[in-house]
């Protein structure tokens, strides 16, 4: 491509200066060479974004770029945009990064990445990934650094990039995850509460799908069953407390489904030899529906006794 840079140059000059559009033909008688070889010129025009076509008829119609300048749509997103040529030097970068680094556009253009102490610039895996973006491998990257004490994550894209003269470049799109990232600890933290919460209780606890599925059961459930918590998903309740194949006659849960507000029963369970008492509360989804229940079970098989 680079043998051909004089002519590309020369095309986008001719359909400046033509902004109504030219045909092949029209280049062709402009420039003096033959229509194939401006074929291919502008086949390379329009695939790197220089040039438009529209068909009209039979003809094809070339006209100028309408593209929005770099600069502007680097500026568009509140991401961090760095443009690097080959040997790692800024081509560019948008607002957001230079005010991250407070430093001025004409300080950093046409530095190496590596000649900067900034921590965000430095963090090892943004330079490697950078060089093998270069040789045409894209890669995105979870990354932390810190910044002004405070530890920061980030999201980095390493984009293999072809610059206008035809020479390799990498293109890095940095996102800010900070604030995704702490949301997502702070989840992993309340389930893990939750988690401890319920295996802690020493009621027995399941949780039905609509189907009467169990979907999850705490510890304490599952000891009753001599089965592991993630044994029991999977199974029907009527199967594992009444050992049929069908729901119990006084099922808390079919008044559930009939009456949308929870209901307690207390019956006497010749399966397992036990008496209990289930209280079981709906789990509604966005629509108002039923999609599943809470089940707390509690034996009271030596509470009826002294009864």
């Amino acid at each position: 491509m680079e043998s051909y840079q004089k002519e590309l140059t020369r095309i986008r000059t001719i359909l400046k200066n033509n902004p109504k559009g030219m045909t092949v033909t029209d280049i062709s008688k402009e420039m003096d060479i033959n229509r194939n070889s401006v074929a291919k010129y502008l086949d390379i025009l329009l695939i790197s974004g220089h040039a438009e076509m529209i068909t009209f008829g039979p003809a094809k119609v070339f006209f100028p770029s309408r593209r929005i300048p770099l600069s502007a749509i680097l500026n568009f997103t509140l991401d961090y945009i760095v443009l690097l040529d080959r040997d790692l030097k800024f081509l560019q970068m948008n607002d957001n990064l230079l005010k991250l680094m407070d430093i001025r556009r004409e300080d950093i253009i046409g530095r190496s990445v590596e000649s900067f102490s900034s921590s965000i610039l430095q963090i090892p895996e943004l330079i490697t990934n950078a060089q093998k973006a270069i040789d045409g491998k894209e890669s995105t990257i979870e990354t932390k650094f810190t910044l002004e004490d405070e530890e920061r994550y980030l999201k980095i894209k390493h984009i293999p990039t072809t610059f206008d003269d035809g020479e390799p470049g990498a293109t890095l799109i940095i996102e800010d995850i900070t604030e995704r990232k702490k949301s997502e600890e702070k989840m992993k933290q309340a389930v893990k509460e939750w988690e401890v919460t319920f295996n802690s209780v020493s009621d027995m606890i399941s949780i039905l799908d609509q189907n009467f599925t169990i979907m999850r059961a705490n510890k304490s459930f599952a000891e009753f069953f001599q089965c592991k918590p993630e044994e029991c998903i999977g199974k029907k309740c009527y199967d594992l407390l009444h050992g049929t194949n069908k729901t119990h006659s006084p099922c808390p849960y079919k008044q559930v489904q009939s009456t949308k507000k929870s209901a307690t029963v207390e019956f006497f369970e010749p399966h397992v030899g036990r008496r209990f008492e289930i209280s079981a509360s709906p789990i509604f989804n966005d629509d108002g529906e039923i999609s599943g229940s809470v089940h707390i079970m509690k034996d009271i098989t030596g509470q009826a006794e002294k009864e």
